[in-house]
């Protein structure tokens, strides 16, 4: 059975940043080919979110297996699974109202979901601090953090929500607990990742942060540390938004990097100098970032999503207009590699909604909306992908 979810890792930082946007697809991103890829527009797929799903948010979950890919909205009460691969109606919602023996929140709130097969889920509750676990619909297991967690940084439930299920929990730290606060510069390396047994008894934390954060100033958004996992290799794919390498791992204590920049010292620290989330933004978007890292099992390959840094000028029009910076002067690539570290192709997403991008076994999904327009469906694209 697959234990996998694809993981964008957004902070609540970002997540206040889905609610407008203007922009329309124009043809130039509906085929894209290389001298190794080739990757073709294949259809269009609509989801119906009419019965109470909302249309955007924070939390973009995606999960694919053989039989077919989904996409997961979060309601009130629970969570809708979509069909990715024919569109329409959720073809399943669940609702912890409807739980049995389950004594946790059964209003969702700011908990979240992470679905590791099809119907089954890791489910965090942020008010209790507590981690469930519900198979095919039924609740089968909790532990409170606090009761096998006593390290600094804590995985806190905002950042919990962006974990991986394989044969243990992974999750990435609250890494602002010590780095997001002055002096904004440290010599000092903490652990960035937390691990938990898969019956939730044990915890250690593990992976330092990297030493190109150690005596240069960073913000909050340098800190959005995402990953994703390679089940068959049981490697884990850890995406840092200032290193050029990605940092590829099985136990967390060593690892190899891989170079996954367009082009070296892609990221610069010189602009770091706010104190607050506004000056952190604009420093963000005014220079250029990793923003998370995908694995293709279906075609052995890592995609990283990278960001180009706006001018100022830009930077100030945009803003005015859009928390989400959707907008084709914000540019957004994704970069595809094999696992030899090959770069094998770039494409330019900067049209579509970028946070919302998965591959699965028919190809890789994007999801076009990127504003609330028709607010009782979602459209996403199918692009196949083809190795020449």
């Amino acid at each position: 059975m697959k234990f996998k979810s694809l993981i964008l890792f957004l902070n609540f930082v970002l997540a206040a940043f889905i609610f407008s946007c203007q922009t329309d697809k124009s043809n130039e991103s509906k085929v894209a080919e290389s001298a190794e890829l080739q990757i073709q527009l294949e259809k269009t797929i609509s989801l119906d979110i009419s019965g109470g799903f909302p249309k955007l948010q924070g939390n973009p979950i995606f999960l694919s297996d053989e039989n077919g890919s989904y996409f997961y909205i979060q309601t009130n009460d629970g969570i809708g699974t979509f069909d990715l691969s024919k569109g329409g109606l959720p073809v399943a919602n669940l609702k912890l109202e409807e739980i049995e023996d389950f004594r946790g929140d059964r209003t969702t709130g700011q908990n979240s979901f992470i679905p590791y097969e099809k119907n089954s889920f890791l489910y965090f509750d942020k008010k209790a601090r507590e981690i469930s676990i519900f198979e095919e619909g039924k609740f089968t297991k909790s532990q409170k953090l606090a009761r096998i967690s006593m390290e600094s940084p804590n995985p806190l439930i905002g950042v919990l929500r962006f974990a991986l299920k394989t044969d243990k929990i992974v999750a990435a730290l609250n890494m602002l607990e010590l780095y997001g606060k002055p002096p904004f510069e440290y010599f000092k390396s903490e652990n960035t990742t937390g691990i938990y047994s898969e019956n939730l008894d044990e915890f250690k934390s593990a992976l330092p942060l990297p030493e190109e954060y150690l005596g240069k100033k960073v913000n909050a958004y340098d800190l959005l540390i995402s990953m994703d996992f390679d089940e068959r290799a049981g490697e884990y794919i850890l995406n840092f938004p200032i290193l050029d390498d990605l940092i590829i791992t099985k136990d967390f204590e060593n690892y190899r990097r891989l170079n996954a920049a367009p082009k070296e010292d892609f990221v610069s620290l010189t602009n770091r100098s706010g104190i607050n989330f506004g000056e952190w933004k604009k420093e963000y978007y005014t220079e250029n970032s990793f923003f998370t890292v995908y694995y293709d099992p279906f075609r052995d390959l890592y995609i990283r999503h990278y960001r180009e840094g706006l001018s100022e000028e830009d930077y100030e029009s945009l803003a005015q207009n859009s928390y989400k910076m959707f907008d084709p002067k914000n540019k957004n690539f994704l970069l595809f590699i094999d696992k030899n570290g090959q770069h094998l192709h770039t494409m330019d997403v900067s049209e579509f909604n970028h946070l919302y991008i998965h591959f699965g076994k028919e190809g890789m999904y994007i999801l076009n909306d990127t504003k609330l327009e028709n607010e009782d469906s979602l459209t996403f694209s199918l692009f196949t992908i083809e190795r020449n």
